[in-house]
């Protein structure tokens, strides 16, 4: 197809397609899952007005600024690493649990083998701390002491799980700088398919972070990125590509 046609060809934006967010330091957060990708670029104008004239003699653009809000159906750890300045840890972590205990019990978790038990909560019969009555051990094991009344104990604590991954989020860090990549599949009118390709050369999310649940309901996490200067001599901020598909 010549480039003029292709230039003018109508085009059905419609589906989702995928994406990758690449940082300068490796990190990848792979979005195959989203509801939507809402690409904004906004410019803000200047009029230079001279006699008596009440039109503008000249307008000019001050700023220009560009904007990806993706919503994705599924939550990763790898949206918070380039949402937010995290470290990631994939050894040691710990995880929580909540159990019921009895003063007949003598391990949080019957037939259970756990290692650095940390105890967060013991709420006792009458729903107050029972802590100074009940003693954990970091292998969760569990010793009543004498104040200690029948009935039926919740402990929350943590321990140590193998297969836990960690993302701690970093007060002083910014989130990467990153590059954006997303694509598409789309048709015209005569059903001809065309594939649609998207590109920012440089892109930093806006820090924001939002985790929800909610009960009857699934929520969808959001990100937001805000395009950068291209640097490095590049002028082209953003890119956007359309290639006709073999039918």
């Amino acid at each position: 197809m010549a480039v003029k046609d292709l230039l003018n060809k109508g085009l059905l934006l419609h589906g989702i397609g995928a994406g990758v967010l690449k940082s300068v330091t490796g990190k990848i957060a792979e979005m195959t899952t989203s509801q939507s990708m809402n690409m904004n670029i906004t410019a803000t104008t200047e009029d230079v007005y001279g006699g008596d004239g009440l039109f503008p003699l000249y307008t000019y653009i001050s700023k220009k600024e560009g904007t990806v809000e993706i919503t994705n159906a599924e939550f990763k750890l790898s949206q918070v690493q380039i949402a937010q300045g995290t470290k990631i840890t994939a050894t040691g972590n710990k995880r929580n649990y909540r159990v019921l205990i009895t003063k007949d019990d003598k391990q949080l978790i019957k037939d259970g083998a756990l290692t650095g038990v940390e105890a967060l909560a013991v709420i006792g019969p009458d729903g107050n701390d029972a802590s100074a009555a009940v003693t954990v051990t970091d292998t969760g094991a569990v010793t009543f002491g004498e104040a200690a009344v029948a009935g039926e104990y919740v402990v929350w604590f943590k321990a140590t799980d193998a297969n836990s991954v960690k993302a701690e989020m970093l007060k002083n860090a910014m989130p990467e700088v990153a590059t954006f990549n997303w694509m598409f599949t789309t048709e015209d009118s005569e059903g001809n398919k065309y594939q649609i390709d998207i590109y920012a050369r440089r892109v930093r999310a806006d820090g924001e972070l939002k985790i929800e649940t909610a009960r009857d309901k699934a929520t969808t996490p959001s990100l937001k990125i805000k395009i950068l200067d291209p640097g490095d001599g590049h002028d082209d901020f953003a890119v956007v590509t359309i290639t006709p598909l073999a039918a």
